[in-house]
């Protein structure tokens, strides 16, 4: 049950977001149709911002969970460009806290729309913490690789091919020599399927 971050942030989100809120929460990041923007997703991003838990003050770390929360809420493969406006419309629609916590809770959402690592310091860990997996093991990251497509089946494989690799390009630099490793042969291997 620990593992689970609705168990572990339960205090938390009965604390700042209308109760009613929390179950379409766990509907969400538990949709059938989601293969990687599900609840284990969630709990990485949540694990990887526990890990500078200690470089927080309380209010930040407070608003960063909430971020992680509902960074992916709304998730709409059809609709890419959408899902974090929207998931920012839910936040803002159930929150109960004060209203100083919004910003940080904003602008890391936001953050995640963009190909970019932001530079203060809270951003840009859940930036890091959002994209996580580009730094894994070849064989976890191919592991993600199938779980977006599955998420995206419904985009002919050469239309998917061809924006994928484009994703994957702008990402290039962004994440060390393992990461560019990575990027490197799943374009590779996204080429030869």
């Amino acid at each position: 049950m620990v593992n689970n971050p609705f168990y572990r942030y339960s205090n938390l989100l009965k604390e700042y977001i209308y109760p009613g809120a929390i179950p379409v929460l766990w509907k969400n990041w538990n949709d059938q149709r989601r293969a990687y923007h599900n609840i284990d997703h969630l709990d990485r991003v949540l694990k990887e911002i526990e890990k500078w838990n200690y470089r927080f003050s309380r209010d930040e770390f407070e608003q960063l969970v909430l971020a992680a929360f509902f960074h992916d809420a709304i998730y709409n493969p059809h609709d890419p460009e959408g899902n974090e406006d929207k998931s920012l419309q839910l936040f803002r629609k159930v929150y109960i806290g004060k209203n100083s916590r919004f910003d940080l809770v904003d602008k890391a959402i936001e953050c995640t729309k963009y190909r970019k690592r932001p530079s203060s310091f809270p951003l840009r860990i859940f930036w890091e913490a959002d994209n996580a997996g580009f730094r894994d093991r070849w064989e976890e990251f191919l592991k993600y690789e199938n779980a977006i497509r599955k998420e995206y089946s419904f985009a002919p494989i050469e239309d998917y091919k061809k924006a994928r690799i484009a994703f994957l390009e702008k990402n290039l630099g962004l994440f060390g020599p393992k990461g560019d490793t990575n990027i490197r042969k799943l374009i590779d291997y996204l080429q030869n399927i």
